[in-house]
C-alpha cells in the first residue's frame, strides 16, 4: 500500500498549498465562490473534480499554484457520493477558506470567537474600499451624498484623510488600523470637516464603512478614498 510519509507529503503540500490559495484570495478579493456555484447549477455544494480545477483556473489562481497543488486541494476535497459518483465538497472547501473573510454563521452565533487573521494575511490596502452590499434604496441614498460631499472636498481642495489620521492617532483612541469609532467619525464629518449630512445618510455612510465583525469602527480610509480626489490631483 501507499508509504506513510508519502501521505505526509501530500498533506504538507496541501496544507501549504490551502495557504497560498488563502492569502491569494484574501489579498485580491478573489470572488472564488462565483467561479466554483457556476458549475452547481443544483446547488448541491458538489461539482465534478474536473470542474473545480476548471474553476480555481478560471479566478486566476492557477498563476499562483502549481498543478501538483491544485491537484492536492481538488483530492483533499474529493468525496465518493456513491461508489460511482466522485464528486468535489466545494461547499467545505469554501468554508475551509472564506474563514479569512468572515465565520459564515457568524449572525446566528453573534458570540463565536473570530479567528484572528493569520498575521501573514494582515494586508493592508485590503481597507482601501468597502466591499458591503446595501440594499438598493440605501445604495441610491448613499451615491447621492457621496457625489456630494466629493464635489464639496473636490472644490476645497482639502483632503479629508488627515483629519480622520488625526482622531485616530489620538491617545484615548481605541487602535485599529484605518478605522475610527462611529461618534469619532461623526465628530469629524460635522464638526471639523463641517459636511453637512442628515442623520438618514449619516446612517447609510456609517453602514457602508462599518468593519465587518466590528460595525461601532469606521473605515476612514475607504470613506476617504472615495471622496478624496486622486492622489495625483493632490501632489501640487
Amino acid at each position: 500500500g501507499t508509504q506513510p510519509a508519502n501521505i505526509m507529503d501530500n498533506q504538507t503540500d496541501f496544507e501549504k498549498a490551502l495557504t497560498t490559495l488563502k492569502k491569494v484570495v484574501y489579498k485580491n478579493r478573489v470572488r472564488i465562490r462565483e467561479f466554483l456555484v457556476d458549475f452547481d447549477k443544483l446547488r448541491s455544494g458538489f461539482i465534478y473534480p474536473n470542474h473545480f480545477l476548471t474553476a480555481l483556473s478560471m479566478a486566476g489562481l492557477s498563476a499562483h499554484l502549481t498543478p501538483k497543488e491544485m491537484q492536492a486541494i481538488c483530492d483533499t476535497y474529493t468525496v465518493a457520493r456513491s461508489p460511482s459518483l466522485i464528486m468535489c465538497d466545494y461547499k467545505t472547501f469554501l468554508n475551509d477558506v472564506e474563514i479569512v473573510f468572515t465565520l459564515p454563521n457568524l449572525e446566528k452565533t453573534p458570540l463565536a470567537e473570530v479567528a484572528a487573521e493569520p498575521i501573514e494575511l494582515l494586508d493592508k490596502t485590503r481597507y482601501d474600499f468597502s466591499s458591503k452590499v446595501l440594499t438598493e434604496g440605501d445604495e441610491g441614498l448613499l451615491q447621492a451624498v457621496m457625489q456630494r460631499l466629493t464635489d464639496i472636498v473636490s472644490k476645497r481642495g482639502t483632503p479629508v484623510k488627515p483629519f480622520f489620521d488625526d482622531a485616530a492617532a489620538d491617545d484615548h483612541s481605541a487602535k485599529m488600523y484605518g478605522h475610527v469609532t462611529v461618534p469619532q467619525f461623526k465628530q469629524c464629518v460635522s464638526t471639523k470637516l463641517e459636511l453637512k449630512v442628515t442623520n438618514e445618510e449619516s446612517q447609510v455612510i456609517c453602514h457602508k464603512y462599518s468593519h465587518e465583525d466590528k460595525p461601532e469602527f469606521i473605515n476612514y480610509i475607504a470613506f476617504s478614498n472615495t471622496v478624496d480626489p486622486p492622489a495625483k490631483y493632490t501632489d501640487f
